[in-house]
């Protein structure tokens, strides 16, 4: 099946014809998971978690906050906050 990538803002887009979109379970949100290989695009729905656990289970054990994150994360409330 041939589709064509038009622009959409800065970027390029293509549209997934409904009955492949059915079929794949994508529907309009859906999050897509897209992975460049020598041969090309592949593009997956991503899985989201459904409850709290699986999405704190998700995290690797070697997870690092990226470096302007860290100062924010282990810092003391200086204020009002509300925890």
């Amino acid at each position: 099946m041939d589709v064509q990538v038009k622009k959409w803002g800065n970027s390029i887009g293509l549209r997934i014809p409904y009955k492949v979109a059915e079929q794949l379970g994508f529907e309009e949100g859906s999050i897509v998971e897209l992975t460049m290989t020598t041969d090309g695009l592949t593009i997956k729905k991503k899985l989201l978690p459904s409850t709290l656990d699986e999405l704190l289970a998700s995290i690797p054990d070697d997870f690092q906050y990226p470096d302007d994150a860290v100062d924010f994360v282990g810092s003391q409330p200086v204020g009002q906050e509300r925890l």
